[in-house]
């Protein structure tokens, strides 16, 4: 069994609204042992809506869509999938009802506008909506169901979860689909292809007609994950067989691979920290506090990270850090020996076993032939050691912040893994 997303919405299209109903209707979906072969995006006119329709019910036995249920004109979807399914609107006082009292316990008056979204389609089914005013409804034809869920997303992943799942597993047999997730960091999608192609051919060759297996590379700034799926009716069996495609990847991943769970590196590192009962302080000049915003993300972080030196202007390195003030002038804020500095005055200033130390520059401007735009040195250590290294990346501002810091957060974990550290020592 096959299902599709139809996402409706011209705001989606135009970049104007991020598109996260989609992104938690698949994992929901998967979750449940079902496979979502397509996602459609289209916008809200009675000829594309038409057009996604046949689409997806050509490509689907299951079909839901989100958005065009509100009380606007533009939203068009009700009637339009009414037509398709060639069946008409009617009042429902059973959704009215519910409709107003939601706006009277709100003070808000109620218009004909919103008194639309109490039509319902005559031969479909439809469902209350607990926590909005749009209802869900169900159309079927031929052997085909399709869902209409309202796309505010708050809305749309609470009916998703609550009533629709335990209604369509009530109709649909479900598969077993089961997925690994191995997360690395520092190396290129490519060459991790490139190293892992033996193993892909094994992969491909488990391919059955009832079981499916697959490896995708999932690549983000610095990040490459590794994702295992399975897909049949034997639970055990699946599990096996990716536990064994796990076993043949690690080792070539080897020290790239920071975890064996869907978890970012400030996670994997909050749970290495907490685990060896240690603590993390920052030190940052070219990062501006962003490997600390990315640490204190983490819930549950207050355990192991104290806090933060920010020491952009070279005042604070001079002075908190009583780096000496001949290092800056001879050597530079963005070099080696300021680093080392940093990170030892971070040691002793903040009192924590692991510090992490930036200075660098992000750009666009303050750049040298010496020293330009993306250059970053980025210290690491505790009492017992301090080593620093350098890296040169040649982006934006905005993503060599982001770079700089996933970059630091890497070299803890090496550091405390005792990996070996990349960069430039010189």
């Amino acid at each position: 069994m096959k299902a599709v997303l139809l996402i409706i919405g011209d705001e989606v299209l135009n970049g104007n609204t991020l598109d996260t109903n989609s992104n938690f209707a698949a994992g929901l979906l998967r979750e449940n042992g079902i496979h979502l072969s397509k996602i459609l995006t289209i916008g809200d006119t009675k000829n594309e809506i038409i057009k996604g329709l046949d689409y997806a019910l050509s490509m689907g036995d299951l079909i839901i869509s989100t958005g065009g249920l509100g009380p606007t004109k533009d939203d068009i979807t009700k009637a339009t999938v009414a037509e398709y399914f060639g069946t008409t609107l009617t009042l429902s006082n059973e959704v009215l009802e519910v409709i107003r009292e939601r706006y009277e316990k709100r003070g808000i008056p109620m218009t004909k506008l919103n008194e639309n979204q109490a039509l319902v389609p005559v031969d479909g089914k439809y469902y209350i909506n607990p926590v909005g005013s749009a209802p869900i409804f169900r159309l079927k034809k031929e052997d085909k169901t399709y869902y209409a869920l309202p796309g505010v997303p708050r809305e749309m992943q609470y009916l998703m979860e609550h009533i629709l799942m335990p209604e369509i597993k009530k109709t649909f047999v479900s598969e077993t689909i089961i997925q690994e997730n191995i997360m690395t960091i520092g190396i290129a999608e490519s060459v991790l292809a490139s190293q892992l192609e033996s193993v892909e051919t094994i992969i491909d060759e488990a391919n059955t007609l009832d079981d499916y297996f697959k490896l995708a590379y999932l690549p983000q700034l610095m990040r490459v994950k590794l994702q295992l799926t399975a897909r049949g009716k034997n639970e055990s069996y699946l599990k096996e067989k990716i536990n064994e495609f796990k076993n043949l990847i690690l080792p070539i991943a080897g020290e790239h691979v920071y975890a064996e769970e869907n978890i970012s590196i400030e996670e994997a590192i909050g749970k290495m920290l907490k685990n060896n009962g240690a603590t993390i302080s920052c030190v940052e000049s070219c990062t501006g506090g962003y490997i600390s915003h990315l640490l204190t993300k983490v819930p549950g972080s207050s355990s192991y990270y104290h806090g933060s030196l920010v020491s952009y202007d070279n005042r604070l390195k001079t002075g908190k850090l009583q780096i000496d003030t001949k290092v800056i002038e001879q050597k530079g804020a963005v070099s080696k020996e300021c680093c080392y500095d940093m990170t030892k005055g971070g040691l002793e200033f903040l009192e924590t076993d692991y510090v992490i130390a930036t200075t660098g520059i992000a750009g666009p401007t303050g750049g040298s032939e010496a020293k330009p735009v993306g250059t970053i040195w980025i210290g690491v250590g505790s009492k017992d050691r301090i080593e620093t290294r350098k890296f040169l990346f040649s982006r934006n501002r905005e993503d060599n912040i982001h770079i700089f810091a996933i970059t630091a957060l890497d070299q803890l974990r090496r550091f405390i893994n005792n990996l070996p550290l990349r960069g430039d020592e010189s």
